[in-house]
């Protein structure tokens, strides 16, 4: 039997624990069992782009239950589930609330949609695997930005994704920890950073020759959290520096990946730079298992 619930939360600002609504889906055997969804009180503002998105005002919440008076409920539903989502959106922002109402995390077992989505479909490996998009391809209904709707929508694409790939909601619990290999580009080392890992959010890129092979240096990366780039880009915070081979630099001193970031660094980019020992000092202080 395959068994999981899924979940989609809004807030009304930028600060993630201001979750305004919460809808959620539970699946048995890829049938619809049972759903749940409320308006949340936030207790904070709404910016007016985040009304502009799912339509929810500071009038509509106004009697509604704050996070903690609901969390009984998400308690009783969601222990010992496993709890698709679609995103680390909707992960991050109950993580916030945790903190913000000092409540002990919900002991379930979180699975990410678009790791599932993208190691099932090639068409969607590095790109296409928004909500909405995917929605449209599969012909799901989606009222986009409405908890409840979405929280469907991500099941109903978990559903699909079981029956093609043909690995059960607990196999994909451990397939996702594993990277998307992409055999007509060996040198292709991007990985998704584990959302528990202490850089999550930061991304990392690779320049010169390692001590290791580059796709188990970014294997590391991936426990720590880093996403893996190929190359640099403005959303790049870490770059780390091997060996720079100077008959490979068309004569410069650093790589085009180093120059780059340096410019990038001048024009105001967060950027750390890393050499190769850094690198795997941090892998060592954050025991990743792999030094």
């Amino acid at each position: 039997m395959s068994e999981f619930w899924a979940l989609d939360v809004e807030t009304a600002n930028t600060d993630l624990s201001s979750i305004c609504q919460i809808g959620m889906v539970q699946f048995r055997d890829g049938e619809l069992v049972d759903s749940w969804s409320s308006l949340v009180n936030p207790g904070s503002y709404f910016d007016p782009y985040n009304i502009s998105i799912h339509g929810i005002t500071e009038t509509d919440v106004a009697g509604a239950p704050v996070f903690r008076d609901v969390f009984a409920t998400l308690t009783e539903c969601l222990s010992g589930a496993v709890l698709v989502h679609h995103g680390h959106f909707d992960r991050t922002a109950f993580a916030r609330c945790y903190d913000r109402f000092q409540l002990n995390p919900i002991d379930c077992a979180w699975l990410d949609n678009t790791k599932v989505v993208r190691r099932t479909w090639s068409e969607f490996s590095q790109r296409g695997y928004g909500l909405k998009s995917l929605a449209k391809h599969f012909g799901i209904e989606l009222d986009h930005h409405d908890a409840l709707s979405d929280a469907n929508a991500a099941a109903e694409i978990m559903v699909r994704a079981i029956a093609h790939s043909g690995k059960t909601i607990e196999e994909w619990l451990e397939a996702v920890r594993y990277r998307i290999t992409n055999p007509d580009n060996p040198k292709d080392v991007r990985r998704d950073g584990e959302v528990d890992a202490p850089f999550f959010g930061e991304k990392i890129v690779f320049t010169g020759a390692l001590a290791v092979k580059r796709s188990t240096a970014a294997d590391v990366a991936q426990k720590l959290g880093f996403d893996v780039q190929n190359g640099v880009n403005k959303q790049t915070t870490f770059l780390c520096v091997g060996i720079q081979d100077t008959a490979l630099l068309n004569g410069y001193e650093k790589s085009s990946k180093h120059r780059k970031a340096e410019a990038l660094a001048e024009a105001g980019h967060e950027i750390s730079f890393l050499s190769e020992d850094d690198f795997w000092s941090i892998a060592k202080a954050h025991d990743t298992g792999e030094v």
